[in-house]
């Protein structure tokens, strides 16, 4: 099975393939007396409107990278890819019928050229936040989402090692319950809470082992209570 890079690497020479056929093309079929500037600007337009909508280029361009981030920018692109195409190869057939002079063939694709990049630029734009977007909720969630695991962890150790510690337990299952109320935050201060309290959290479950009765006092207890501390800190955080 060919590899990625195998396959960028068939689909270039295709390309290229296809822009040598055009360019045969031209030689054959136009006259030298008719190679005018006109016809070498209709030649380089063909070319880059098969370029664009070549497609094995776009197979490329849609397996980059995380798809969903890429859905405000394909619409964009393929609208424009659309648009430009058309535009650009009715300027090249208007300017066969009705022999329009090369300064203003030339304008006019420049023109719808600068239209493209510009395009392009707010479509690469608008998916590149959106990737950002993306990149920090998930930062955002894996905090939360590490604090519940650990949490979980936890509880499952209790009960498997030391099932008759039932006030740490409560305390544990009091965490766990506040934990679930706890919003998404960006905040710094609330990330600094919720890595403090899976840092203490992991530390009692590595200690439950050297508990030896529920008769003696516990240290864990005191770890317990610096977790509540913080975890009231964390739930006084605004979202944002």
């Amino acid at each position: 099975m060919q590899t990625k890079s195998e396959l960028s690497r068939s689909f270039i020479l295709l390309h290229l393939v296809g822009i040598a056929v055009l360019v045969l093309a031209f030689f054959l079929l136009v006259p030298a007396g008719g190679r005018t500037h006109s016809a070498w600007l209709d030649l380089v337009v063909v070319c880059i409107v098969l370029s664009i909508n070549f497609p094995p280029f776009a197979i490329v361009r849609l397996s980059l990278g995380d798809f969903n981030v890429k859905i405000p920018a394909l619409g964009l692109l393929e609208i424009c890819d659309v648009v430009y195409s058309s535009l650009a190869l009715g300027l090249v057939v208007y300017g066969l019928v009705y022999f329009l002079p090369f300064r203003f063939q030339l304008v006019g694709q420049m023109g719808l050229l600068f239209a493209v990049a510009t395009t392009v630029s707010i479509a690469w734009w608008a998916s590149a936040h959106a990737a950002e977007v993306a990149e920090e909720e998930h930062l955002t969630r894996s905090g939360l989402e590490d604090l519940k695991a650990a949490l979980s962890h936890c509880e499952s150790e209790f009960c498997t090692k030391a099932p008759n510690l039932n006030r740490e337990r409560q305390l544990l299952l009091k965490l766990k319950e506040d934990s679930r109320y706890l919003s998404p935050s960006r905040d710094p201060s609330a990330i600094s809470y919720e890595r403090q309290i899976v840092a203490l959290v992991d530390d009692i479950r590595l200690r439950i082992d050297d508990i030896a009765s529920p008769l003696t006092p516990s240290p864990l207890v005191e770890q317990f209570e610096q977790c509540a501390a913080l975890m009231a800190q964390r739930k006084q955080t605004f979202v944002r």
